[in-house]
């Protein structure tokens, strides 16, 4: 029965800190590793529980320049088009570069009203740090996407029918005008919090 208690009780710590949350890479995409390795190096997971209830669940990659070139290169490959040509969710993403910090970020919420991290009222507030001794910066957009049409989800094989996709940019800048990003820490933290529970996803930035 202890044995038992104990079992319950370490997992419900496990689960609230959101360890061993991973994506699914699973699909019929047809990529190229080196855009395949790009991706699962700069994506991270989070999620929030209460007790055994997912509460949201995060899936979240970093447009760093070396992901950018290989979703430039891949999306090339595949298309041999110019994506400033075509308006589709998967373009934007393309056509993104030179706005700041961005991310696309998958979410997924037990409650399908509080999955509006675009809209004013949402219940999450998002921030972005590059150090504990930095204050949050807030967002100065953030994109809904339309769907998660089968090229979408085939750059982002974690995407499922019941989340929702955003693309999140971010200043370069803090309002002192010192960069977010640290040269010497090289760390960027992205948070979401809300009176039900964070969820923080960090990157080491080279």
């Amino acid at each position: 029965m202890r044995s038992s208690s104990l079992s319950c009780f370490v997992l419900v710590i496990l689960l609230a800190t959101g360890c061993g949350v991973q994506p699914n890479w699973r699909g019929p995409q047809n990529l190229d590793e080196k855009y395949e390795n790009m991706l699962h190096k700069w994506t991270h997971s989070s999620q929030i529980y209460h007790f055994l209830d997912s509460i949201l669940l995060v899936h979240c990659t970093y447009l760093a320049p070396e992901f950018r070139d290989a979703f430039a290169e891949q999306y090339l490959k595949i298309f041999a088009i110019d994506p400033g040509k075509v308006d589709s969710d998967l373009e934007k993403i393309a056509t993104s570069v030179g706005r700041g910090h961005e991310f696309f970020l998958f979410a997924d919420s037990n409650n399908p009203a509080w999955n509006n991290l675009d809209e004013k009222d949402s219940v999450w507030r998002l921030g972005l740090w590059g150090g504990d001794d930095q204050p949050g910066v807030p967002p100065i957009s953030i994109h809904r996407f339309e769907g998660r049409g089968p090229n979408l989800k085939a750059f982002f094989p974690y995407l499922t029918r019941f989340g929702r996709s955003y693309l999140v940019s971010f200043p370069l800048e803090q309002s002192n005008g010192r960069p977010i990003l640290d040269p010497e820490k090289k760390i960027l933290e992205l948070k979401l919090a809300s009176a039900f529970g964070t969820a923080m996803l960090r990157w080491k930035v080279k």
